[in-house]
């Protein structure tokens, strides 16, 4: 179940860029070293998730055209039981330059747990996709791993085949656009 991008990813990469023209990433990309130390829980969750985050897992899923309002969202191709891990949001890990948030207006910038950086995932993985939600069933946390900070996607309940994943984007997300009233 699920894909591990080291095996045949470069292949699908290309088709998936092309599809959805975005530059895919397999793991974050720094633009300047980021030096950090993990927490406890983090270093904790990087020990348990090795595995996964150093192949660039992701459960089975798909990305599907939800209309103009949302666009594209990521539906789960598999049946995934709660606490699983499902996949990690990554991205070009650069300083929160505010010019390159609101011009054009960012919609793929996640707080990255260092002072004053973002995964900016203009560039990234297909958990780009994964849409917002007052009742998500993903929650998203952070793990530590060989001195980098991974922000990985949780399943908080269990998740049937075909269901779209989401996360709460939290309130900082909708102050410049306005909280939507469809999802």
């Amino acid at each position: 179940m699920g894909f591990e991008w080291g095996r045949d990813g470069s292949r699908r990469a290309k088709r998936l860029e092309r599809q959805f023209a975005f530059k895919f990433l397999p793991h974050n990309v720094f633009e300047e070293e980021v030096l950090s130390e993990g927490d406890p829980e983090s270093i904790e969750r990087g020990r348990h998730f090795r595995d996964k985050i150093e192949v660039s897992y992701l459960v089975a899923s798909s990305v599907r055209w939800l209309g103009r309002e949302v666009g594209r969202g990521l539906f789960a191709e598999e049946d995934i039981e709660k606490g699983a891990y499902v996949g990690e949001y990554t991205g070009i890990v650069r300083r929160n330059d505010i010019r390159r948030y609101l011009e054009p207006l960012n919609n793929y910038c996640f707080k990255y747990p260092v002072d004053r950086f973002v995964i900016d995932a203009t560039q990234g993985h297909l958990t780009r996709f994964i849409n917002h939600s007052a009742n998500p069933n993903l929650t998203p946390v952070y793990a530590f791993l060989e001195g980098h900070y991974h922000l990985i996607f949780i399943a908080n309940q269990y998740i049937s085949k075909g269901t779209q994943l989401t996360y709460d984007y939290g309130q900082n997300y909708w102050h410049l656009r306005g909280k939507p009233v469809f999802i």
